[in-house]
C-alpha cells in the first residue's frame, strides 16, 4: 500500500495526540525552564510510534505511527531536535521545515526509508545514464539557512535498480537552488561521526561550516560540493570498510564551488583525495594512508549533477602540505562521543584516526568539535 506524504500544515487533521500543557507551542522559557531546554524536544520510538517530548518537563506533545512526520513537526517547533535511540522507519523524506533549526541523532539512532511506500525524488544528473537515477535524500533542507545537522547514528542507504531506471537514498543534501542561479542557502554546520554508505551533499550554499566528517564506510565519495562558496570544510576522513583496502575520493569538488578552504583531508589508498572539477579551493594538508592512485584531480570542466550556476571554466587548487604514509599496515576511526541526555547544553565529540605503520611506529590524527544547542 503506498502512503501519500504528508504536508506539515495538515498535521492537525492527522494523528496527533495533544495534552493540556502543549497549547503553549511553540515553546518559550516557563518557570525554572533555562532557554535552551524550552527550545529542546526529544524524539523517541515508543512501540510502533513515534512520540515527541518537551526535554523539562517530559510531557507528550504528539504521537505518530510515521517517525518522518513526528521528526518534521519537531522540527518544525523547536529548535533543538533530539533524534534518540530507535529504528525509524520514514516513509518519504525528512524535509527540513524553516531555517534555524539543530537535529542532532544520536549513536543508537537509524534511518531507513520504507521501501513500500512513495517517495519524493529529485533528479540527478549524469552523462552516462541521463535521467536514470531519481535521488530520495533521507534528510533534505531545501533552501533554509542555518540549519545544523549532527549524525552520530546512521543513515542508512537504500538502492532500487530497475535496469531502466533507478532510485537511490543520499543521507544529506542542503540544496540551494533557485531561479536566480545563487546560492540559495547561507550558513549551518554538518558535523557527520556516524554511519553512510552513501555521499552527503552540499549544493548552490554559502558559508556552510562542515568541522568534521568521519566515515570508514569505503565510499566513492565522502563529501560533495557543487555550486557552492566560501564553505570550511576541517577534517574530512574516507576509510576504507576493510583492513588495508581503498575508497574513492575524500572529497568530491564535483562543479562550480569557490572559496572553498579545508583543513585536512584523509583518505586510505584513495582514487583521489580530493577531485576537483571547475572549482577554486585551498587545503592545508593531505594525508594519504597507503600509496594513492592519485592525490588529485580534476579540470576546468565539469559535469554537474545538482547545480544550477553558471559555468565558469576555471580551476585552482592549493594543497600546502602532503603526507603520503606509504607503508601503512593498516589504520582504525574511533569516535569519542558522550552520553547526550547527560552532556547537554554543550559537549565536545572527538574523532581519532590511527594509522599502523612498518617497524612498530604510528601516526595520529585527530580533531574535537564542539556542539552547542540554540
Amino acid at each position: 500500500m503506498l502512503t501519500p506524504r504528508i504536508p506539515i500544515q495538515n498535521l492537525l487533521s492527522w494523528m496527533i495526540v495533544w495534552t493540556a500543557t502543549t497549547t503553549s507551542f511553540p515553546m518559550t522559557t516557563q518557570g525554572s525552564q533555562s532557554g535552551w531546554q524550552a527550545r529542546t524536544v526529544l524524539v523517541s520510538k515508543q512501540g510502533d510510534n513515534t512520540v515527541v517530548q518537551s526535554f523539562a518537563p517530559r510531557r507528550k506533545l504528539l504521537i505518530s505511527a510515521d517517525p518522518q512526520v513526528a521528526i518534521e513537526w519537531a522540527l518544525a517547533h523547536a529548535a533543538n531536535t533530539l533524534l534518540l535511540a530507535g529504528h525509524y522507519l520514514i516513509n518519504d523524506r525528512i524535509d527540513i521545515p524553516r531555517p534555524g533549526v539543530t537535529l542532532i541523532i544520536e549513536q543508537e539512532a537509524k534511518i531507513e526509508l520504507n521501501a513500500t511506500t512513495s517517495h519524493t525524488s529529485i533528479g540527478f544528473g549524469s552523462n552516462r545514464k541521463p535521467g536514470y537515477w531519481q535521488i530520495v535524500p533521507l534528510i533534505y533542507n531545501e533552501g533554509h539557512h542555518d540549519v545544523e545537522i549532527i549524525l552520530f547514528g546512521t543513515l542508512t542507504h537504500s538502492l532500487w535498480d530497475k535496469k531502466t531506471s533507478g532510485k537511490q537514498t543520499f543521507p544529506l543534501i542542503f540544496d540551494g537552488r533557485n531561479e536566480e542561479k545563487k546560492c540559495g542557502i547561507t550558513g549551518g554546520r554538518i558535523v557527520i561521526l556516524g554511519s553512510s554508505q552513501q555521499s552527503f551533499w552540499i549544493v548552490d550554499s554559502k558559508a556552510v561550516d562542515v568541522p568534521l566528517v568521519a566515515l570508514d564506510t569505503g565510499l566513492d565519495a565522502a563529501l560533495v560540493l557543487e555550486g557552492s562558496e566560501d564553505c570550511r570544510l576541517g577534517m574530512i576522513t574516507n576509510l576504507a570498510r576493510i583492513k588495508n583496502g581503498e575508497t574513492g575520493e575524500t572529497v568530491d569538488l564535483n562543479s562550480r564551488n569557490r572559496g572553498i578552504h579545508i583543513e585536512r583531508l584523509i583518505g586510505e589508498r584513495s582514487f583521489e583525495i580530493i577531485d576537483c572539477n571547475e572549482s577554486h579551493a585551498s587545503v592545508d594538508t593531505i594525508v594519504s594512508i597507503g600509496v594513492p592512485r592519485k592525490l588529485t584531480g580534476g579540470e576546468a570542466q565539469s559535469g554537474p549533477r545538482f547545480t544550477s550556476r553558471q559555468s565558469h571554466l576555471t580551476r585552482s587548487l592549493e594543497v600546502r602540505n602532503t603526507l603520503i604514509l606509504g607503508d601503512a599496515t593498516g589504520a582504525k576511526l574511533t569516535p569519542t562521543i558522550p552520553p547526550l541526555l547527560k552532556s547537554l547544553p554543550r559537549f565536545s565529540v572527538n574523532a581519532i584516526v590511527d594509522v599502523d605503520l612498518t617497524k612498530g611506529q604510528s601516526a595520529r590524527f585527530q580533531k574535537t568539535v564542539e556542539i552547542k544547542l540554540r
